[in-house]
């Protein structure tokens, strides 16, 4: 996932990132993701924008369900549409659990499964190794989910058209075989990035054995699905009056569009910032060191509110790195309490930092300060802190180097994307 920007302070620096404890995170489409529990070893959280769409399909439903038997009881219509729209979204979450399981066995990390108003996402911490793991993931969900399809429509099936309560099961159960084989069919087109799309990429990369090409024309096919999904919606709209109907497909097809393009930048992005060695591009941070002994107040007279800091690096001695403190900490100390109270007192330990050594590269330090959701990090060796990175140095050197058309100017990626 392409990183997402983060605050000025890394005042999440604990022993975990945030994004792997926090109950509440950034959605995925702005607003929050909300953590609901883990399934093997994986987080999975609910965003905001996906109560959107279960309140869509549960009324869609719902009112088929109406149209369809009048002579259902409202609490049989309603229930049926409630529990059937919570499988169909479980369908989703095992669906990514599929992707999810197959990267791991890779060896792939996974951080989460997201639902969202789209569908589901599960964000890999990395990309696959080689071709082949490519495919393996990808093919995984539309495999879940047509197998999830064939055993519901099998149930039904088993059920007939019995009359009572076993025709309410067999109408959730048509329903959601049904739609798990829409859901598998729509995945397998080749457009990145739909699981078809990567697909497409993992075969490209092993015939041309260039993992940035690849990506490139696989982000043009998902670019020019996402483009005739959003004419279909235009012209469903004009031409066929179902104005919910066109207007999803045009969100669908911007989402899809959105997707392809960051994937293709994130590569370019991440090309560059592999050849950046963190030794390369310390920011000092002479002014932002101060004593484990200095009191709060003479911090905040001198280094906040004098020179505008809001990230402190503790030090002993000339150099060795003790703690970090900010903006944050500061401000919670009373008014009244501030001129006895010591950085010591109130500081993050060393041990609760993520830290950079000066031999990592710019795409790790960014990979991870997205992670921890900060925007810059200590650069030590052996606890010495030799300065920061920070997010906005590192961006500035990519836009130096595609100023100077450095875009391609790089040797082959890192042996781990051969194979």
């Amino acid at each position: 996932m392409p990183p997402k920007s983060g605050h000025d302070d890394p005042t999440s620096l604990r022993s975990a990132p945030p994004s792997a404890a926090a109950s509440v995170r950034p959605g995925i489409v702005g607003g929050a993701a909300w953590r609901i529990g883990r399934v093997a070893g994986i987080d999975v959280a609910i965003d905001s924008s996906w109560v959107l769409i279960f309140l869509l399909v549960t009324v869609s439903l719902g009112t088929q369900l109406r149209l369809a038997h009048e002579e259902w009881h409202w609490s049989s219509t309603w229930g049926t549409g409630v529990v059937t729209s919570l499988l169909f979204f479980a369908s989703i979450v095992l669906h990514e659990l599929g992707h999810s399981l197959v990267a791991q066995r890779v060896g792939v990390r996974v951080r989460s499964i997201t639902l969202f108003v789209f569908g589901g996402l599960a964000a890999l911490e990395s990309e696959p190794r080689r071709p082949r793991d490519e495919i393996l993931i990808a093919v995984a969900g539309p495999l879940v989910s047509t197998a999830l399809g064939i055993v519901f429509l099998a149930g039904a099936g088993a059920l007939g058209d019995q009359p009572g309560f076993r025709e309410v099961i067999g109408e959730a159960l048509a329903w959601l075989g049904r739609i798990n084989l829409v859901l598998a069919a729509f995945n397998v087109v080749p457009g990145f990035p739909l699981d078809g799309g990567r697909v497409f990429r993992g075969i490209l990369w092993a015939t041309t054995g260039s993992f940035e090409r690849a990506t490139t024309a696989a982000a043009a096919s998902g670019s020019l699905f996402a483009y005739g999904l959003i004419a279909m919606g235009v012209l469903t709209v004009i031409f066929g009056g179902e104005i919910l109907g066109g207007l999803w497909l045009v969100f669908i097809g911007w989402f899809l569009l959105s997707a392809a393009r960051a994937t293709a930048g994130q590569v370019v992005l991440e090309r560059i910032l592999e050849s950046v060695q963190i030794g390369d591009v310390i920011v000092p941070v002479e002014e932002a060191r101060v004593s484990r002994s200095d009191t709060v107040e003479y911090v905040l007279a001198d280094a906040v509110l004098r020179h505008g800091l809001r990230t402190l690096y503790v030090v002993e001695g000339p150099d060795e790195l003790r703690g970090l403190v900010t903006l944050r900490e500061l401000s919670q100390v009373p008014a009244d309490e501030r001129a006895q109270r010591r950085i010591e007192e109130i500081m993050l330990d060393v041990d609760q930092l993520a830290l950079l050594a000066p031999d990592e590269n710019g795409w790790e330090a960014l990979r991870r300060m997205a992670e921890w959701n900060v925007n810059q990090l200590p650069v030590t060796k052996e606890r010495h802190l030799l300065g920061a990175v920070t997010r906005e140095r590192l961006l500035a050197v990519v836009q130096a180097r595609l100023a100077l058309g450095e875009k391609r100017a790089f040797p082959g990626r890192r042996k781990r994307r051969g194979g």
